[in-house]
């Protein structure tokens, strides 16, 4: 095993969009850690090579693939390997449709957007359940969604949501009761807002009702880097008795359920 960094963060769906700019800015702003960057394909990450170059024995590319358990074992094995322990993991990896209704959802959209957002991160925190034990300061925080929350304004706005809606209310609810079942770890869901990803502006453009729009000129996304700086900033400084087991926004602020 080598020498250990201060913090050890591991970041899925890190190859682009909000999990790239979280892995940049942690290397950038943390000059003593190490992240895991996981990929579903680690050869095809370009960008996340020109990191490793940029910010040599720092960075690990690694793979990920959203509810798969023997590779969540396989990865597991090598954070263990390799430092015994991980300190941050952010469940960021997600999918995203925006394209039905629940009269119109279809059981192949659902098992799809269940699995990745919510098998995925269950998966995973169990692959990962040791590796956070033997972390000083153990955090666990997948990335949700406003959209999800049961007790603010999108839920009865015509966005066809409701698939993508309902996994993430799942993911917020397990993030919840890990943090009940886990008194040594800071756990909680975490929304980002409106980022301007790729993934974000396909959204948009699924959006038929045009209510994305209305929302864009309102409030424009945050760049995928100003995001970043905000979120890391507080999953950072987050304690069990200020963020274990709330839905915090982007803002530092709570979310209803």
């Amino acid at each position: 095993m080598s020498s250990s960094p201060s913090t050890i963060y591991l970041v899925t769906g890190s190859n682009r969009g909000i999990g790239f700019s979280l892995v940049s800015h942690i290397l950038a702003s943390h000059p003593d850690a190490f992240v895991y960057a996981a990929a579903r394909d680690p050869p095809k990450a370009t960008a996340l090579e020109e990191l490793s170059n940029k910010y040599p024995g720092r960075i690990s590319i690694v793979r990920y693939v959203a509810a798969d358990a023997a590779g969540n074992a396989d990865l597991a094995k090598v954070i263990k390997t390799k430092h015994g322990r991980v300190d941050t993991v952010v469940a960021n990896a997600a999918i995203v449709r925006v394209s039905n209704t629940v009269l119109e959802a279809t059981a192949s959209d659902l098992e799809e957007q269940f699995t990745v957002n919510v098998v995925g991160p269950v998966l995973l925190f169990q692959a990962l359940h040791a590796l956070l034990k033997a972390s000083a300061s153990p955090r666990f925080v997948p990335i949700s969604t406003a959209g999800a929350s049961l007790g603010s304004p999108p839920i009865t706005l015509p966005i066809n949501i409701a698939v993508y809606g309902a996994s993430k209310a799942a993911l917020n609810y397990v993030t919840r009761k890990i943090h009940f079942e886990n008194e040594w770890l800071i756990a909680f869901p975490l929304a980002p807002g409106a980022v301007a990803t790729e993934q974000f502006q396909d959204a948009v453009a699924q959006d038929k009702a045009g209510i994305f729009h209305r929302f864009l000129e309102q409030a424009p996304p945050r760049a995928p880097d100003e995001a970043a700086t905000l979120l890391v900033d507080l999953i950072d400084k987050a304690t069990r008795e200020t963020s274990g087991g709330a839905f915090i926004d982007v803002d530092g602020s709570r979310l209803p359920w």
